[in-house]
């Protein structure tokens, strides 16, 4: 697998969230040299909820020659960014299982989707094609929402959550290969979590003092890693307290940063359910472009 990718995938339902995603996959694509291949699965049972405008390109790209499918699916893209393009019409039953499929039979080395950020009860009924690609896919998955803030100049800040796994760990490293590729920044964030006891044990969280301890020891962890890197990348660090996802996507859009780069651990079954996981918490409500990198 390449950290840097040299084959990228951009998975497209035809939807103004797809267009976004596909447009920072061509912009990725070119800052990259790679090759991008775009997809569209076409679910084999009829979906109900489809909107009547990209029901009407399906049934043209069904219909249509492999030079029809091309135009709707690359809309000249390539001629205008210089990026090779490979346009893939595939049926499947399940979108998020056959992108995974699709780019693991073609080579990719990066999947590239868009996401609605669904939460709630919504999101427990329905779920998420992103977050199924990003907890089944052995590849790293870059998701773009709608409303994604994206910098007409590129990816110049990077945000890499650290909490000292051997998982966060190889994120910093794709990030770093990343940042030095596109010439960008790093950030390393720490969060120390405050621990909160049920009334039951009339104790609050957790005392300042052994607080501040921890997050001594946190920046000067911190730092230890992002000095591996300082020669190569600039890197930055920053520790903060609060509840993990919360405070990863408010400093995320706080200091406005291009990209978020997250290692899953990708829980699932009933563990996924109950505990869920921090990376998918974030990837819903974080307004950056996401980059999750498969523990």
């Amino acid at each position: 697998m390449n950290v840097v990718p040299k084959t990228i995938l951009a998975a497209t339902d035809f939807s103004t969230t797809a267009d976004r995603a596909a447009g920072f996959a061509r912009d990725l694509s070119r800052r990259f040299d790679a090759h991008l291949r775009m997809l569209h699965v076409a679910v084999i049972l009829d979906d109900v909820h489809l909107e009547q405008e990209h029901r009407r390109q399906l049934e043209e790209l069904m219909a249509g020659t492999g030079e029809v499918r091309r135009a709707v699916m690359e809309d000249d893209a390539e001629a205008r960014t210089g990026v090779e393009i490979t346009s893939h019409l595939v049926r499947g039953l399940a979108p998020g299982e056959t992108i995974v499929e699709s780019a693991e039979s073609l080579g990719c080395d990066l999947i590239v989707m868009g996401t609605h950020g669904r939460r709630g009860i919504s999101h427990l009924l329905l779920g998420s094609v992103a977050e199924r690609v990003v907890r089944t896919s052995s590849v790293p998955v870059l998701t773009v929402r709608s409303d994604a803030a994206i910098n007409p100049e590129g990816i110049t800040r990077i945000l890499v959550p650290h909490d000292f796994s051997e998982a966060s760990a190889t994120a910093i490293r794709y990030a770093a290969d990343w940042a030095l590729a596109l010439g960008a920044e790093i950030t390393l964030l720490h969060v120390v979590e405050p621990v909160v006891y049920p009334e039951f044990y009339a104790v609050d969280v957790l005392p300042d003092d052994l607080m501040s301890r921890l997050k001594t020891r946190s920046e000067e962890a911190l730092h230890k890693a992002a000095a591996g890197l300082a020669e190569s990348v600039p890197t930055h660090t920053a520790v903060a307290v609060g509840r993990a996802a919360d405070t990863i996507t408010s400093y995320v859009d706080s200091e406005n940063f291009d990209l978020v780069v997250m290692a899953t651990r990708g829980l699932s079954g009933l563990e996924h359910i109950l505990l869920g996981s921090v990376a998918e918490s974030v990837l819903r409500r974080c307004h950056a472009p996401m980059l999750t990198i498969p523990g």
